[in-house]
């Protein structure tokens, strides 16, 4: 929704709101970057380790983080989640379709959000970002997806099934690269 409700198309001339969406999308994304600090902290607590330039950050959020409990979300809360989200460096965004965690910081990210943006380009992540953090689930998540693409490089034609299995080898070294790197929270501490 941030990507196609930005600030040019969805407000300034012809809008009547005075917050409308914008505020609605804040309190969904503090909701979400809280769940996504909760489950890092799960993950850490049950024994996975951590790689990657943002490890350390997404560490500190984890644990700094307050747990989103099923509260209910006051009028109140839209402000103090837009104050939430403006901790640059601090907040964690889950991207399950790159499988890794951003520990989303503006000057690292190159995804190139624009000045004020409080959360990263979801469809634009790009590899070697210094807000990048892998867990041990999203290593196995880059290994099952790989086989899947194995599964129909084998079943497509000759350039496509080469394309198909230079795509599963790219992720299979991406977890090959998270196992030698990772490291568990006490040592990144």
């Amino acid at each position: 929704m941030r990507t196609v409700l930005d600030a040019r198309t969805s407000s300034g001339y012809g809008s009547r709101s005075r917050g409308g969406m914008h505020s609605v999308l804040d309190v969904e994304t503090a909701l979400a970057a809280a769940d996504t600090a909760a489950q890092l902290r799960d993950r850490l607590a049950a024994g996975e380790k951590l790689s990657g330039p943002g490890a350390r950050r997404a560490l500190t959020a984890a644990a700094t983080t307050p747990r989103f409990e099923g509260r209910i979300v006051p009028a109140t809360f839209a402000k103090k989640a837009a104050t939430f989200l403006a901790r640059d460096g601090a907040i964690l965004f889950d991207n399950p379709d790159a499988m890794l965690i951003r520990a989303f910081k503006r000057d690292n990210a190159l995804c190139e959000p624009g000045s004020g943006a409080t959360a990263p380009r979801q469809h634009d992540c790009q590899p070697g970002c210094g807000n990048t953090v892998r867990t041990d689930t999203h290593a196995r998540q880059l290994r099952e997806r790989a086989d899947e693409i194995d599964q129909l490089a084998a079943s497509s034609p000759c350039p496509l099934g080469k394309r198909l299995r230079a795509n599963a080898g790219r992720l299979r070294e991406t977890a090959d690269t998270h196992d030698a790197t990772a490291q568990p929270a006490e040592a990144l501490k």
